[in-house]
């Protein structure tokens, strides 16, 4: 168990947070925005269903079905908090009347280029704590079950994180929301649209892009099994 959270990728997730609170400092401080802290508490949204695949595989390691499963019923609640970080993007937004979208004066505003510093180190860090999580998942499944029922798996997985950040987004329910089933089934209906098959298809076309190229790195370049 302690080799989970002192291991590579626990070090890697820990040393990613020094970016995160220190970009977010930047921005908070410069612009006078202290809620803005908020962005960081999305980042341990994201980093969680990272742990939770270490801890499954570490189970799954050990022979032990029963934590393993746990945790990998942990990781598949909590992973669709990773691609939905994409969704903080929309507050590049605030700028569209400024001087962020004015080509002669873009340089001027560092109130706005530091918000785009933010939202880089913490979006692409909450969507690689995901796709990280998912690889070491992926090939549990791969072990377990086969490469056909693995590719299965995070297809699956893929279309229903896309559901989990459309109701996320729009129906505002979270992960722990699942202890509430009813609520969580009212606001989910409640919240579709015409938008909602667009919105799912879309978020589940980038997820996918975005792991099949962390695969490919993992695969390839690192040269994992």
């Amino acid at each position: 168990m302690k080799s989970v959270f002192a291991g590579n990728k626990a070090k890697f997730a820990y040393f990613s947070f020094i970016f995160i609170i220190i970009s977010t400092a930047m921005y908070t401080f410069y612009a006078k925005e202290p809620h803005w802290w908020y962005i960081v508490w999305n980042d341990i949204l994201a980093v969680i269903p990272l742990f939770a695949a270490m801890l499954c595989e570490h189970y799954f390691s050990k022979k032990k079905a029963v934590p393993a499963v746990i945790f990998g019923f942990l990781w598949l609640l909590f992973f669709p908090n990773s691609p939905y970080m994409m969704t903080d993007l929309k507050y590049t937004s605030y700028f569209k009347e400024s001087a962020y979208l004015e080509y002669e004066k873009i340089g001027t505003n560092v109130t706005a280029w530091l918000i785009v510093l933010n939202l880089t180190v913490t979006v692409i860090l909450g969507l690689l704590f995901g796709m990280m999580s998912m690889r070491i998942i992926h090939k549990i499944i791969n072990k377990r079950f086969g490469k056909a029922t693995g590719v299965a798996f995070c297809t699956i997985t893929i279309l229903l994180s896309s559901f989990a950040i459309y109701i996320g987004r729009y129906a505002r329910v979270n992960s722990w929301d699942i202890v509430r089933p009813i609520f969580l089934i009212e606001k989910s209906l409640n919240s579709l649209s015409e938008f909602s098959p667009i919105f799912i298809a879309v978020f589940s076309i980038a997820t996918a892009m975005l792991y099949v190229l962390y695969y490919a790195f993992d695969k390839f370049v690192i040269k994992h099994d």
